[in-house]
């Protein structure tokens, strides 16, 4: 998983309700950071329940959506990564004593079978060494276990697969993120502490990073589909009308009032599960763990009014993640209205474009 480096590949974010793939140029940075330059992009929406729930379940929807994102937009790169999340993924924080590496590989193995609610043969497992924080014992060693369902991984696969592409690599949503932040605010990176909440159509990713080292990590099972579902229920209309509302476009025989009461109650709903993660994190140690900002990613963020509900929930500044904010593009190429509009539901893909550097 995100453990190694990968060189010349797409990143493409196999969505619930859209794929999008983002192609960089890696230039030389004048810090320990590369720089990138945006080569590539697209965005298209796929056929209603081609994948749900993060899984796919029409596989040739898939395959030609992803040869339309790529084709539509002259992406012709081969290999691509992806990254995954939901209740088939388990990331977990363990602490080992420092030992030799074949040592550790033995240990991995003793406490991914312990700590993972699926038979050890049926999973992936990958893990990365963190770097040590500075309240860290020096005799441990803080290790990042991940471990994703073989099942899940084939399932995606086949797809890409069938789309004739080669999937080199497999990350995980809320380490794209970090990638993503870590390059687009390197300034800040090391000496904040930040949350960034991606809010996707089925799954909210949720990772908190203090000063560079991420220390929580959640997927919560709500999402702008669930929105949609709720609104389409409660309010006796289409599927496609409550996307619609979502968007900010009105629907006959629909009241405003009536709309807005049922779309603060899915908020609520969103805010009470986000509440409980951002204070899990800050409990106990309230003064050295503060959230300092919130960034918002995904379909969702871009919800009218979002961004001061939670600034107002949290009393922290939330501003709307630009996986763009440092990354270079040629202006006659692509428009820079698109990227203001844009920018919030590619921060995943942006983070596994990214993987190209990824030193962690």
């Amino acid at each position: 998983m995100r453990s190694k480096r990968e060189k010349n590949i797409v990143g493409l974010d196999l969505g619930s309700h859209s794929i999008k793939a983002v192609e960089l140029k890696t230039k030389k940075g004048k810090g320990h950071l590369p720089e990138f330059e945006l080569k590539g992009m697209g965005y298209e929406i796929l056929p209603h329940d081609a994948i749900v729930e993060g899984t796919v379940i029409d596989t040739m929807a898939v395959a030609e959506t992803i040869k339309l994102v790529l084709d539509e937009n002259k992406i012709s790169k081969k290999n691509v990564i992806i990254s995954i999340s939901g209740n088939s993924v388990i990331i977990k924080k363990i602490a080992l004593p420092s030992m030799e590496t074949e040592e550790l590989a033995e240990s991995i193995v003793w406490e991914a079978k312990h700590n993972i609610p699926y038979p050890y043969e049926e999973t992936n497992v990958d893990y990365a060494i963190l770097r040590p924080t500075e309240h860290m014992d020096e005799k441990n060693l803080d290790i990042l276990l991940v471990a994703a369902k073989k099942e899940k991984i084939s399932n995606y696969s086949n797809a890409i697969s069938q789309a004739r592409k080669n999937l080199v690599a497999v990350d995980v949503d809320v380490f794209a993120l970090q990638n993503a932040y870590e390059v687009n605010y390197n300034e800040q990176y090391s000496t904040r502490t930040v949350a960034i909440i991606n809010i996707g159509a089925n799954i909210t990713n949720l990772v908190v990073i203090e000063k560079g080292h991420p220390q929580l990590f959640r997927d919560i099972t709500i999402g702008g589909a669930i929105f949609a579902e709720n609104i389409s229920k409660e309010l006796a209309v289409e599927y496609d009308d409550a996307e619609k509302l979502l968007k900010g476009i009105p629907v006959e025989n629909i009241r405003a009032d009536q709309y807005q009461y049922i779309l603060d109650m899915n908020i609520q709903n969103l805010i009470d599960e986000i509440d409980k993660t951002l204070s899990f994190f800050e409990t106990g140690d309230a003064d050295k763990k503060k959230i300092e900002t919130i960034y918002l990613s995904g379909g969702l963020s871009r919800l009218n009014g979002l961004t001061g509900i939670v600034e107002q929930k949290f009393q922290v500044q939330t501003e709307l993640f630009n996986p763009f904010r440092r990354i270079s593009y040629n202006e006659n190429k692509f428009d820079s209205i698109y990227f203001d509009e844009m920018a919030p539901l590619f921060g995943v893909v942006t983070g596994l474009a990214i993987r190209t550097a990824d030193k962690f």
